[in-house]
């Protein structure tokens, strides 16, 4: 639960309360993420060759998703999240490549969806022509389009935006507030006050029966004078939860 503490002289911050069962935060890249598959990209192998791959992409709309496959057969998944508010700094940008590299393989059917800023692809793959049978196995080539270090990336197929997973800023009328919550939809998604802190959470359905279970995540945002806070504007769009905190001034 929130502390009842006094505001903090640098201003609001976030705060994660709450921890696992394991005692730990589940998210590689979100501090947030309290249950569900762990990190930003998920693959599951599947019976008959077939393979199953989640990559979050919050703030992805349908429109600004490609996913196909190029000549020699590789899987190419791109998606751009535009600025939704004012205060968003910049777009973010997301690109992957995924192919066979046995030599005697190849993939032969791609589908592929995009839902509340999660990118989900099911996969099937074929023997080339005169080759009997796959002598090297299932393992796949799976790289970035553009080759970040790991210490920059948190998110391994992000190629362009803030790296973080969520963010705030001080502006004219109090604080702007994101934060990701890939495969949540608005109404699974609750913001209150308490004790001075902005609490959020949001629970992600299981949308794949290929996957282990949805997600859910928390956090707050504080602490803040309980006099001083006004009415919260928040939006829940493509994964991400935008909130706006404005902050009441002297009558």
């Amino acid at each position: 639960m929130a502390s009842s503490c006094s505001p903090n002289p640098k201003g609001p911050s976030f705060s994660d309360f709450g921890i696992t069962d394991s005692g730990e935060l589940y998210g590689k890249n979100n501090p947030f993420q309290r249950s569900g598959p762990k990190g930003a990209v998920e693959r599951i192998a599947l019976k008959n060759d077939k393979l199953y791959m989640r990559v979050d992409m919050p703030g992805v709309p349908k429109q600004n998703m490609s996913c196909f496959l190029d000549h020699f057969n590789n899987v190419i998944f791109t998606g751009s999240a535009p600025k939704e508010w004012e205060h968003d700094d910049q777009v973010r940008e997301f690109g992957g490549l995924y192919g066979l590299r046995c030599g005697c393989c190849e993939v032969a059917k791609l589908h592929g969806n995009i839902t509340n800023g999660v990118l989900r692809m099911k996969m099937s793959k074929k023997i080339l022509k005169n080759v009997t049978r796959c002598s090297y196995g299932p393992p796949p080539v799976d790289t970035p389009i553009i080759f970040l270090h790991e210490d920059i990336a948190s998110h391994p197929y992000q190629t362009k935006g803030p790296r973080e997973s969520y963010g705030a800023k001080e502006v004219k009328d109090g604080f702007y507030v994101w934060v990701d919550m890939p495969g949540v939809t608005k109404d699974k998604v609750s913001v209150g006050v308490e004790n001075g802190w902005v609490l959020f959470s949001g629970k992600a359905g299981k949308e794949s029966i290929h996957e282990e279970s949805g997600r859910t995540y928390q956090g707050s945002f504080g602490p803040f004078d309980v006099n001083k806070i006004g009415k919260i504007k928040t939006e829940v769009k493509n994964g991400v939860l935008r909130m706006m905190i404005p902050e009441i001034g002297p009558e």
